[in-house]
């Protein structure tokens, strides 16, 4: 009889029972080494399960993990599109290149024989500063201030800033000061300045660069913003070092807690547009090992070359229980936005920056077309050596940009560039712009602007120097009231009011390029004025095309007329009498215009104006194009209406005044502007043509075609347009001389007028028009003197270029 399991006091002698009950188990003896044996099977089991469970059901999870540890990715820049342009005999001439440029790094932590090390690299850190420095030609004097820079030791003798206050008062010490005396010693220190005179300050320099151990301070960057840089001292960071006024540093030891220090300065980033180009900003905050120093920065392909045959030539010397001695020394190679011409076609193109972002014009508009898109190669790794390409890896192409082929002549671009150049030293204007377009497809031929700025060196335009007795004239003379004059309050720099320019107690600084940010802003596009007498020919056209006016119809003209409060005059005595509208028109008088203005309405004029494109954009291809302003028939005062009728009161640019212009000649069309021929897409291999673009017909046939007449009427009649005519050809166009408003108020004579003129290439057979506006002459105040004369110069130019027949 089998007794119950109940009867027994513990677990061993129940599971004894239990075993003993079992036939196939019956012969099984319960010891302890069976229980440890149970144990180990249990574990073993469960290793099992777990190695199925990773093995099979996370496979791809865990795959994954294990190629991000040991798979190389190494990003592919993608070369940013070209712009071109093409000659007369439509050759493609490139405009812009991306050249690779290079970063030098060393490892000090592996440099076994540091100064043998330090004698290899100064002769080639010379070369850089002193024969190859980026893309640029090196002179002397650039060469010693490189070295200074780098070295970061005084070698020129600083030069004392001399402040001109106004009213002839200079800084007190200038007349002390004897400029032969240092600029002997200039030449003396040039003429000592060699490699083997200045290879100890270089040297000195790398021995204290290249150490082992934990940094004391860590690099941001350098900055040439003044009103950053003074934005920045203010928020007076103690964890924020500026040294030699423009390189920033971060110093960790007086860090406290990162999250909260980093967004003063993340801030500030912002607000001035670097940010973006500080994706690992916070990394800065923290002690780093002296490890990776940059020794130079935008090494051209030459002097990386250099660098690749000395690592080349100590490899092959190397000792075999030692790794050779520059293996440490690395380039970090990126590409670099070229303009070959320089300042050629500058204020069309603007510029890209070392972080490849576009600004302006072009290559903002165009961006997405041209950056193309980066590309990459994944492949497994070791540890130690890195890549290792022999292994199956992935590859991800980059993709190429894609070139933009522009509208541009670039024999018509280059003779107004040169023309305005010859002209601004002439007249001593604020500036000159030329537009040169086709009235039939819309392409622009040229667009030029003087003053202009080299892209390559866009950073002139911010750079701030005291404001010298060389520059007097930018305080004593009003007229120059529209350059920039900056003051320092505390640690700010901030453009002067009208009284502190005149203030001769406040030391007053001026742009290194002595204009300011202004020569970056293309005129033609996005500076506006007030038109004047330029403008009548739309409300004459408006006339016409509404049947309100002819040709011989006449009418009396006092030589001025009350609006309101207001006396609109006429600018000269030929317009008084009984007179016809041809005469009015050829004389430019205002009180025709505004007989026209009250046979027209508001509603019609204003109708017009807006089918004319003022106050729109005109779409053409660039970014940041302006509307400017232009009133409407619910607000504006007859006295403005009256005034607009012959262009005062609005604001146009060159490119809205050209299209509104291209309805007259095209025979009453308007065609949108473009500075595109071309788009060639890499990917296909494949040009993409702009086609024309008619939006819409403003003025009948007839109108455009009687609207000629009367601006060959104008140039054929008017004996100051002389200065504007080429023998044996018929041109037409109209001037314009407006005046500059000063503190609400229109002011008079030489430096506060305008010039304009636009012109017609040629009657029969109109190829060409172009506008030139002559912003404050100071050598004479009409438009004859000033736009006529380059008109002239361009127009015969033109004539010949084209091979146009009389």
């Amino acid at each position: 009889m089998i007794r119950s399991v109940s009867h027994y006091k513990n677990f061993d002698q129940k599971l004894e029972h239990w075993l003993q009950t079992q036939t196939f188990l019956k012969f099984i003896k319960v010891t302890k080494d069976f229980y440890l044996l149970c144990f180990f099977w249990f574990l073993f089991l469960l290793l099992i399960l777990r190695l199925f469970y990773i093995q099979i059901i996370r496979h791809s999870y865990y795959d994954k993990l294990l190629n991000q540890q040991h798979v190389s990715e190494t990003s592919l820049q993608a070369k940013r599109g070209n712009i071109f342009t093409d000659d007369k005999a439509e050759k493609h001439i490139q405009l812009t290149d991306n050249i690779t440029m290079y970063n030098i790094f060393v490892d000090p932590k592996f440099i076994w024989d540091k100064t043998k090390f330090i004698d290899i690299l100064t002769p080639v850190i010379y070369k850089h500063f002193c024969e190859l420095y980026g893309m640029q030609a090196v002179t002397k004097i650039q060469c010693i201030k490189n070295i200074e820079q780098f070295t970061q030791t005084q070698i020129i003798p600083p030069q004392p800033q001399f402040f001109y206050y106004g009213s002839g008062i200079i800084s007190s010490w200038y007349y002390f000061y004897d400029q032969t005396w240092y600029d002997l010693q200039l030449q003396q220190i040039i003429s000592w300045f060699t490699l083997e005179t200045t290879s100890n300050l270089i040297k000195t320099r790398l021995d204290r660069m290249i150490y082992i151990g934990i940094k004391p301070k860590n690099y941001i960057g350098f900055f040439a913003n003044t009103n950053f840089l003074a934005d920045l001292e203010k928020l007076n960071l103690d964890y924020v070092d500026i040294q030699s006024k423009n390189y920033i540093y971060i110093l960790p030891d007086k860090v406290g807690n990162v999250s909260k220090d980093v967004i003063p300065l993340k801030n500030i980033l912002e607000t001035y547009w670097y940010l973006s180009n500080f994706p690992n900003l916070e990394k800065s905050f923290y002690k780093q090992e002296n490890r990776y120093v940059k020794i130079i920065s935008d090494a051209n392909p030459l002097i990386a070359q250099d660098i690749k045959d000395l690592k080349l030539k100590y490899y092959q010397t190397r000792s075999n229980d030692r790794i050779p001695l520059l293996h440490w020394l690395w380039m970090e190679s990126y590409i670099k936005r070229y303009y070959q011409y320089w300042s050629f076609l500058s204020n069309v193109l603007w510029f890209v920056d070392k972080s490849n972002n576009a600004y302006y014009w072009v290559e903002q508009y165009f961006d997405d077309v041209l950056r193309g898109k980066d590309g990459k190669i994944v492949g497994r790794a070791s540890a130690w050596i890195g890549p290792v390409w022999a292994n199956e890896f992935e590859l991800d192409e980059a993709q190429d940009g894609n070139d933009i082929y522009l509208t541009i002549d670039i024999g018509i671009q280059k003779e107004a560039e040169s023309i305005i150049e010859k002209y601004h030293d002439l007249l001593q204007d604020d500036s000159i712009s030329v537009l040169v377009y086709n009235p039939f497809n819309g392409q622009v031929k040229a667009s030029a602007n003087y003053p202009s700025y080299n892209p390559n060196n866009y950073n002139d335009a911010f750079t701030l120097q005291a404001l010298g007795p060389e520059y007097w004239y930018v305080i004593d003379d009003l007229s120059y009231i529209e350059n920039p004059v900056y003051i320092k309050t505390w640690w700010e720099y901030r453009l002067a009011t009208s009284y502190e320019r005149i203030d001769t107690n406040i030391p007053k600084y001026i742009a290194k390029n002595g204009y300011g940010p202004q020569v970056l802003v293309d005129k033609n596009i996005a500076m506006a004025y007030e038109p004047w007498s330029v403008f009548k020919a739309f409300t004459v056209a408006i006339g016409l095309d509404t049947d309100e006016i002819r040709f011989y119809d006449p009418y009396n003209d006092p030589g001025k007329v009350k609006v309101g409060q207001f006396t609109i005059k006429n600018a000269d005595e030929a317009c008084l009498g009984d007179r016809n509208f041809l005469h009015a028109f050829v004389w430019s008088c205002n009180v025709w215009m505004v007989r026209i203005a009250q046979k027209l309405g508001k509603e019609i004029f204003y109708n017009y104006v807006d089918k004319l494109g003022f106050g729109k954009i005109t779409w053409i291809e660039v970014a940041n194009e302006d509307w400017w302003f232009v009133e409407w028939t619910t607000t504006v005062s007859d006295a403005r209406f009256f005034n607009n009728t012959f262009g005062q009161w609005l604001l146009v640019t060159p490119i809205q005044l050209a299209a509104a212009y291209w309805a007259i000649v095209n025979g009453g069309y308007y065609v949108k502007p473009t500075l595109i021929k071309w788009i060639f897409d890499k990917k296909t291999n494949t040009y993409h043509a702009t086609t024309t673009n008619i939006t819409k017909q403003i003025f009948r046939p007839e109108t455009a075609e009687a609207l000629k007449v009367w601006l060959f009427s104008v140039m054929d009649q008017n004996p100051e347009l002389k200065y504007a005519k080429v023998d044996g050809y018929q041109l037409w166009g109209k001037t314009g001389t407006s005046q500059i408003s000063y503190k609400g108020k229109y002011m008079q004579w030489v430096w506060w007028t305008n010039g304009s003129f636009v012109g017609i290439i040629t009657k029969d057979d109109p190829q060409y028009v172009i506008v030139i506006q002559v912003r404050r002459p100071r050598q004479n105040q009409w438009w004859f003197a000033t736009a006529g004369k380059i008109f002239w110069d361009l127009a015969k130019f033109i004539i010949n270029y084209s091979l146009i027949e009389q």
